[in-house]
């Protein structure tokens, strides 16, 4: 019985923080005072997470020491602590996510590129990105501009630099006035080999270029 309210809860625990969060991202109305109620209540669900950590921890140790503890029942502690401390880095996730638009810890405004991830599509030599970019702090203009992507590597021995979008391509568009993810594909030449990512983004309006570079992901 205790297993199965442990697992129930951390089931329903983990379904709610991701319907928040989904739904956080997609609501064009995202304002201020619910980004700051929503960093309120993130911060209350990691306490709670932690707390529950704690004690799957110490169901699992007696467990551990029982004799008389089956082997499935054992399984299920381990899955569930496993779990727990999943939705907590998630969590934490989404919580640093929201605190660098609200409430940065270097108390700097301004346009940030928050996060950038490449995947490969399963297709040979075409990657998947995403940027996340955010604007921290004032949010009372909208930031328009443009994106690309550097990626840094060697090819028949030699560096070379590739550019996305490709020259004559339509180019990667920034509007944002709190975040912004701007997902799209590229493809890589058979022979290139990879080693480093820049993100450019440039303003149109106001505001400075920024830049942020990244180790290719390993496979």
């Amino acid at each position: 019985m205790k297993l199965a309210l442990i697992g129930g809860t951390l089931t329903i625990a983990g379904l709610s923080a991701g319907w928040i969060y989904n739904y956080g991202l997609s609501t064009a109305g995202f304002e201020r005072s619910s980004a700051t109620q929503k960093q309120e209540q993130l911060q209350e669900q990691v306490k709670q997470r932690s707390t529950e950590i704690g004690e799957l921890r110490e169901s699992l140790a007696r467990a551990q020491r029982s004799v008389q503890m089956n082997e499935t029942s054992f399984q299920d502690l381990d899955r569930a602590l496993k779990a727990s401390a999943q939705e907590i880095v998630k969590l934490r996730e989404e919580l640093n996510f929201y605190r660098n638009i609200i409430s940065p810890s270097d108390n700097k405004s301004g346009l940030r590129i928050q996060n950038l991830l490449i995947e490969p599509t399963g297709t040979a030599n075409r990657y998947r990105y995403k940027i996340v970019l955010i604007q921290a702090l004032k949010h009372e203009q909208t930031i328009i501009g443009s994106a690309s992507l550097e990626i840094v590597g060697a090819q028949g021995g030699q560096d070379s630099t590739l550019a996305v979008p490709a020259a004559g391509e339509q180019s990667i568009k920034v509007n944002l006035k709190y975040f912004q993810d701007i997902e799209g594909e590229f493809d890589l030449p058979r022979n290139f080999k990879p080693r480093r990512v820049k993100v450019n983004v440039k303003p149109t309006r106001s505001g400075e270029a920024i830049e942020e570079s990244y180790a290719w992901p390993q496979a």
